[in-house]
Order: C-alpha cells, then sequence, then structure tokens
C-alpha cells in the first residue's frame, strides 16, 4: 500500500543527488535512495524555506525563510521534506 505521508530520509550518506538542469527557479533532480525511492527526472521549484532544515547537497543548516529548491510532484513523493539551498547553488537572491 502506497502511503501520500513523505518518509523522513533514512540516512543522509544513502541518497545520490544529481542536478540535471537548473535555472533561476526550477531544478530537474535525479535522486537516488538505495531500497527507498529513485526519481530519475524530478522537478524542483524555487520556494522559501517554511521551516529549519538541512540542505540536501551541502548539510548545511536551512533557516526559515532561506531560499530552497523542494519537490515539486503531486502526489508528495517520498523526499517532500528535502530541501536544497540556492545559495549552494549560487542561485540566492542575497539576504
Amino acid at each position: 500500500m502506497k502511503s501520500s505521508q513523505p518518509l523522513p530520509a533514512r540516512d543522509p550518506d544513502d541518497v545520490h543527488i544529481e542536478i540535471l538542469e537548473r535555472s533561476d527557479t526550477l531544478l530537474i533532480v535525479r535522486w537516488v535512495e538505495p531500497g527507498r525511492c529513485h526519481y530519475g527526472e524530478q522537478r524542483w521549484r524555487r520556494r522559501f524555506a517554511q521551516r529549519t532544515g538541512t540542505c540536501a547537497l551541502s548539510r548545511q543548516i536551512i533557516h526559515r525563510g532561506d531560499e530552497v529548491f523542494r519537490p515539486a510532484e503531486r502526489p508528495l513523493p517520498a523526499n517532500a521534506a528535502a530541501m536544497i539551498s540556492a545559495d549552494v547553488l549560487g542561485l540566492s537572491g542575497g539576504k
């Protein structure tokens, strides 16, 4: 049975992330968590972080209000809570 709730990531070191395409507002990401989920071409949209978290690429802290990219697909994917900092990609509008 599929759950509509995103699952928490297991070990961040098990996640393999590749940015396939990028623009100021959209990323196309290959996300692989062995034994859990695999998204070959997942769309991520630019947003403002709604909560404090950790960047999936750099493992740096993300603060609420920071510019981030998040999965934009419906229904919610297993990695729906993941964030990639726009700063890490050199795409931040600056603070």
